[in-house]
């Protein structure tokens, strides 16, 4: 039951390494993003008596801005998944290379041409959750956009042209920024998961070995429960026709039964336990009122489950016909008692719980009560 719940777990912390390393990598490209829209800043300030028309620039610069910035806000808060982006996004984007590359400049390599170089770094934000596919489509986009500006400015001569395959070689910045973090990411991603893996197999490996110890201990138990009981009748050493004996049998009948339910996977394990016992009982004929549980039982440890429930099994193994069981339980108080038609000389001792036993004057009735008190929840 626990390794799905411990694989989900795993499963759940290397999606959040690898989302830390892919979170990383976004906050790089938005420091790149703002630095390189900074330096534009500086150009159109430093250029502003150069430009032709001042106003499409700073529309421009001012559009860029705030893409860049609602980007940058949506992605940081997990958002960017969708479509929208990138659709309301990168027609902006284009069409600042259109309107500053047709508008500002007569040459199209001039700097103050800044956004078909610059738009690249804002798609790498935009498009940052949408795989490298997105990304190159964009840039193919943007290379045909610049491509048509450069022909709409009859600058189609072989210099141009080279010029031109060399600003569109500047996008392999953005691109190798944008694969190495999801390589990075994939990278910590599959190490989170190597070292998950070899977490689950000592998960397992220390399961294993606990169910084996349980198993040996339970053999040992049983072992120690019947072992003398039958080395005694094969020996003819216990008459079955006394008493004595065949209480001796009764209580290791319904030790076993209760041994066998011990780990079984119930809410209450101490009344399924108690309701074994008094199943055991009851086909010896003995009438059981196995009461129910007053307030809400405590997990208990199996030793002090079992403590509890060890002066029942006496009790119910020496009585006629007739026998009761209650509880009453607190968040560090569990009390469990027996009244039943039977005689009995001295009981076990306990280390962890208190037993107290009580005859009526006729020696009919019986009343055991076997307490444990743990750790007080209040001050």
């Amino acid at each position: 039951m626990a390794l799905p719940l411990a694989g989900a777990q795993g499963e759940t912390a290397t999606t959040g390494i690898a989302e830390r390393y892919d979170r990383g990598g976004l906050l790089a490209a938005i420091v790149v993003m703002a630095a390189w829209h900074g330096y534009v800043l500086a150009t159109i300030i430093f250029s502003w008596s150069r430009l032709s028309l001042w106003a499409p620039s700073v529309l421009v610069w001012l559009v860029y801005a705030a893409v860049g910035t609602a980007s940058a806000v949506v992605l940081l808060r997990g958002g960017g998944r969708s479509a929208v982006l990138p659709l309301v996004a990168c027609p902006l984007l284009l069409a600042g290379v259109v309107i500053i590359g047709l508008t500002q400049t007569s040459s199209f390599f001039a700097s103050l041409n800044w956004p078909f170089t610059a738009t690249a770094f804002f798609a790498l934000v935009v498009l940052w959750r949408h795989g490298v596919a997105a990304l190159l489509a964009f840039l193919a986009a943007d290379g045909m956009t610049g491509l048509a500006v450069l022909i709409a400015l009859g600058q189609t001569d072989r210099v141009s042209i080279a010029r031109f395959i060399g600003l569109c070689g500047g996008a392999g910045l953005p691109l190798t920024l944008f694969a190495g973090s999801k390589i990075v990411s994939a990278m910590a991603r599959r190490a989170a998961q190597a070292e998950e893996e070899v977490a689950r197999t000592r998960i397992a490996e220390r399961a294993a070995e606990a169910v084996q110890e349980a198993r040996r201990i339970r053999y040992e138990m049983i072992r120690g429960v019947v072992a003398e009981l039958l080395d005694g009748l094969a020996a003819g050493l216990f008459d079955l026709a006394e008493v004595s004996t065949r209480q001796r049998i009764a209580v290791a009948v319904t030790r076993l039964r209760r041994l066998l339910v011990e780990n079984d996977d119930v809410p209450d394990p101490l009344s399924h336990e108690l309701r074994a016992c008094a199943d055991a009982a009851e086909r010896r004929g003995v009438a059981v009122d196995l009461a129910a549980p007053s307030g809400t039982i405590p997990l208990l440890p199996v030793q002090v489950r079992r403590a509890l429930t060890e002066p029942v099994i006496e009790v119910l193994a020496a009585a006629a016909s007739r026998a009761r069981v209650t509880v009453v339980a607190a968040p560090s108080h569990v009390a469990v008692a027996v009244l039943a038609d039977a005689r009995l000389e001295v009981l076990a001792p306990s280390l962890h719980v208190d037993v107290e036993t009580s005859q009526d004057s006729e020696g009919e009735l019986l009343w055991v009560q076997a307490q444990w008190t743990g750790a007080s929840e209040s001050p």
